[in-house]
């Protein structure tokens, strides 16, 4: 993705900004210089979060090549510098670099691989172990050592953590409930830590926490 970084124009965006919204057509695509965002869309229950991406990472690029509404809303989690990519000097840098078009085309193949991995490793697991799962592999990506615990370096609701392990909130606060009372988790404001990384990772493996 070298070529599309020094493409477009910067653009800095504070916490909480969205810099995609779902439904609107605009005709351009954004690299992530720096930062953390968030991935979600509308359902008729709420919002559901899809993904989460961070520097280095394109997003808005289906909305570029297919010249139709946004599928999704994008929010910063964190301050965010990214460029922004207008769809006609997108499409001219794919014309111009092969080696561009194959990344592109090789970051939408992995994200279909993700998701479709992602089905066929939840399917039929219980949702303890789902939940175990999203929070082990947002703490191995994105997450920071504080003290005794482990953060998950994305600011996460439980209703979002449900949305990655596909599952109700109801549930999803249930089984953090009973993690927390084991002593794997820690539920604060509108966050929530791991205390126990060896026990999270044997229960998102479908073992039992020792404790």
């Amino acid at each position: 993705m070298d070529q599309v970084l020094t493409a477009g124009v910067e653009r800095k965006l504070c916490s909480g900004r969205p810099l995609i919204r779902e439904g609107e057509l605009e005709g351009y695509a954004f690299v992530l210089v720096r930062g953390i965002v968030k991935v979600t869309a509308a359902t008729e229950t709420g919002e559901a979060l899809l993904a989460i991406r961070v520097g280095g990472d394109l997003v808005g690029e289906m909305g570029v090549l297919e010249k139709a509404p946004r599928s999704a809303t994008v929010t910063a989690c964190t301050p965010v510098w990214t460029r922004v990519v207008h769809r006609n000097e997108f499409l001219d840098l794919m014309r111009r670099s092969p080696d561009f078009s194959v990344e592109v085309a090789a970051m939408i193949s992995w994200r279909l691989r993700w998701a479709n991995r992602r089905r066929l490793e939840f399917a039929g697991q219980p949702a303890r172990v789902r939940v175990c799962r999203v929070l082990d592999e947002i703490v191995d990506t994105y997450g920071a050592r504080h003290g005794s615990t482990w953060s998950l370096g994305v600011p996460l609701t439980q209703a979002e953590i449900a949305s990655l392990a596909g599952i109700a909130l109801r549930t999803a606060e249930k089984e953090l409930g009973q993690l927390e009372q084991d002593g794997v988790v820690v539920r604060r404001y509108r966050a929530t830590e791991v205390a126990d990384r060896d026990a999270l990772r044997l229960i998102a493996n479908g073992g039992t926490n020792p404790h």
